[in-house]
């Protein structure tokens, strides 16, 4: 059988993430090729292009007009997501999106159905679903050591990023925020494992309304939050099980790490919903001690940034979903606005979205 082509994939945006997304790119030449990359800033383009070895391209219009590009990466601000992942589709070309999919329910629901209308795949991060240590904890769960799942907990405590990110204003701003940016993380391993959200509630406040950017250009420059900096949301799984969701982008340092689903037959627990090698454990009903599991294969220590984009090109060569889905990340979007509005009106929110979970690797 004739080996497959690499993928050609060219970025949109050369922001923060890009680097370590080009870095781990280049080391899968056999899957991935790495065409070009366009930024609205055409010095970061150029200087992108020339330290990774592709393209720099003029404008978006030529790169969506390009017949070597398959895969559109887009790594633009949150803000600009929906808008250029639209017009990727609409020029024929399938797309991994940074998170989230999109800002605003409307846009997310109308970028799910432009895909399926041009059959064209989209995927979206978070990719962290695909990591060795989740597929551990996923793998336990669907053999049943916990047994019926009944409730879950996970906290994000992401400190505050403008002690370290050169541009840490759009972070704190609407379309942003501790949920909608990290929340999503344990909200996709959960989603994956669980299935769909029926419901939500939350709490959410902006506690620090004042912010001092600590690094780079701006460094001293402060500026005023917008969107609620600490959150905690309550969810209804439609199988049943119950939740709680804490993100923040004002605690750093804390003992509340990490991601807890009990069952009837006990409480798995993995310390990091987010890095590929994170410690997977089980502490039985009844018993104290917790029992550290092997992982399902040799995990990557921390995150591989190319993972959702390997997978969504493996989906392209081998006609089937991507594991990381546009659907499944429209759905995660509708969790983290429906928890802020749940907030804002106290009272719950009924989700309108839903999803086919994806298949495990593992």
């Amino acid at each position: 059988m004739k080996k497959a082509e690499p993928v050609g994939i060219a970025f949109i945006g050369c922001g923060n993430i890009a680097g370590p997304y080009a870095v781990s790119v280049l080391t899968h030449p056999d899957r991935l090729r790495l065409v070009g990359v366009f930024d609205l800033i055409e010095e970061r383009t150029k200087s992108f292009a020339q330290q990774h070895g592709c393209k720099a391209y003029g404008s978006m219009e030529e790169l969506l007009a390009s017949d070597d590009v398959e895969l559109v990466v887009n790594l633009t601000i949150h803000t600009a997501h929906a808008e250029v992942t639209r017009r990727a589709l609409v020029a024929g070309k399938h797309v991994h999106s940074e998170k989230p999919l999109a800002t605003r329910r409307d846009d997310g629901n109308a970028l799910v159905e432009l895909a399926a209308k041009r059959n064209r795949l989209l995927g979206c991060s978070p990719f962290v679903i695909l990591g060795e240590a989740q597929q551990t904890l996923w793998k336990a769960v669907r053999e049943g050591m916990a047994g019926q799942l009944l409730c879950v907990s996970a906290d994000m405590m992401h400190g505050r990023i403008e002690s370290w990110h050169p541009n840490p204003e759009p972070f704190y701003a609407s379309g942003a925020g501790p949920m909608l940016d990290v929340g999503c993380y344990p909200l996709n391993v959960l989603t994956s494992i669980l299935g769909p959200v029926r419901a939500v509630r939350g709490s959410a406040k902006i506690t620090i309304p004042r912010r001092t950017i600590g690094s780079g250009t701006s460094k001293g420059k402060t500026f005023t939050v917008t969107t609620p900096d600490h959150l905690y949301g309550l969810l209804e799984f439609v199988n049943g099980a119950i939740g709680r969701l804490s993100t923040s982008f004002v605690v750093g340092q804390s003992i509340h790490t990490g991601l807890e689903i009990t069952g009837t037959l006990g409480t798995l627990r993995i310390d990091s919903p987010v890095d590929f090698n994170a410690q997977v454990s089980f502490c039985p009903i009844g018993e104290n001690g917790w029992k550290i599991l092997p992982p399902v294969a040799p995990p990557f220590r921390g995150v591989e940034w190319s993972r959702g984009v390997l997978d969504i090109a493996d989906a392209i060569r081998n006609n089937r979903r991507p594991r990381c889905s546009g659907q499944q990340a429209n759905h995660i979007l509708d969790i983290c606005l429906g928890i802020l509005e749940a907030s804002e009106k106290g009272s719950e929110t009924r989700l309108s979205t839903t999803f086919e979970p994806p298949t495990p690797i593992y």
